[in-house]
Order: structure tokens, then sequence, then C-alpha cells
């Protein structure tokens, strides 16, 4: 992402004062500033003039280039929310009529996907618009969750005296 951010000044023009920056091979920008999930680099540009108003105004402007870091969410929700679908698909080598052991693995891990999901709502910028890290927790939440719709078939089945087939569907 790249942000400019311009600094002009609207009660001075050109004639009475310039702007430019301190120095600019001498950066006055704090080497210590780290962001969680991105990487950034500032560049300050040379000062300008406007040309669109009758009278020239003097400005600055200063544009950062932030990059995120893919490590930092691959590492915290993907590998993680994928573990735990993995953890519930495990739930169907569990035979069908232990039915306490199933349930409890089901709802853990679609309750625990759930949290993380809105742990990781709280933890992103706020956006506008679905992004790709709401639809994979989405895409997550709704394989646990067919993994328990399959438990709820098959253990119907057997109820109604439909074993072999729900062995099929098992």
């Amino acid at each position: 992402q790249h942000c400019e951010i311009k600094y002009e000044s609207f009660g001075h023009s050109t004639s009475q004062f310039l702007l430019k920056w301190k120095n600019i091979s001498e950066s006055n920008i704090n080497t210590n500033i780290n962001l969680a999930q991105f990487t950034f680099s500032v560049d300050l540009r040379d000062a300008y003039s406007t040309n669109i108003y009758e009278v020239s105004y003097p400005g600055l402007s200063i544009e950062i280039h932030m990059k995120r870091q893919v490590g930092y969410h691959i590492l915290r929700t993907y590998i993680p929310s994928a573990m735990f679908v993995v953890l519930a698909w495990f739930s169907l080598f569990i035979e069908p009529e232990s039915v306490p052991g199933r349930v409890a693995m089901g709802m853990t891990t679609l309750l625990t996907l759930t949290a993380m999901f809105s742990s990781v709502r709280q933890n992103v910028p706020k956006a506008s618009y679905v992004s790709l890290l709401d639809i994979w927790m989405v895409v997550c939440i709704f394989f646990v969750f067919i993994s328990i719709g399959e438990f709820i078939l098959v253990t119907t089945m057997i109820k109604i005296g439909l074993k072999n087939k729900a062995r099929r569907v098992e």
C-alpha cells in the first residue's frame, strides 16, 4: 500500500516563502518504529508548488510504502485453523455409536474456530469489504459444520434402521 501525504500552505504563496525538507539525505525518520504486521519505508519527496489556483502555494509530500507480512497470519491464523478442520475430520473415523466423542470433537472445533474468527477480526484493520481472511475462516467453519452434519445424518439413519446405508455414507 502506498500512502502519499501532502503538506501545503494555503495562507502564504510561493512568493512569500518556500517549504523544503531539512535534509533529504539525512532522514529524520525514527528507525525504532516497527509495526507488527507490516514492513514500511518512507520517501521524502521534493518540494512543489501548486498550479491549480490563481496563486501558487508551496508544498511538501512524503510517501509511505507499507507491505503486509504474510508470515504473521500464516502462523497465527491459517495453520491453526487448518489443523482444527483436520481435527474435526478425524471425528469421522470414530464409530457413529460413540456419540459423546464425536459430538465433543465436532462442537469443540466449531466453537474454537468461531472464537478464532472473532479474534482475527479484532486484530486486523476494519474494512468495509470481505477479505480473503474472512473467506478462509468462513470456509473452515463450514467444513467443520459439514462434518457435524454428516454425523447427524448417519446417526439418524442408524436410528431409523438404515444401518447398511449409514455405513456407506460414513
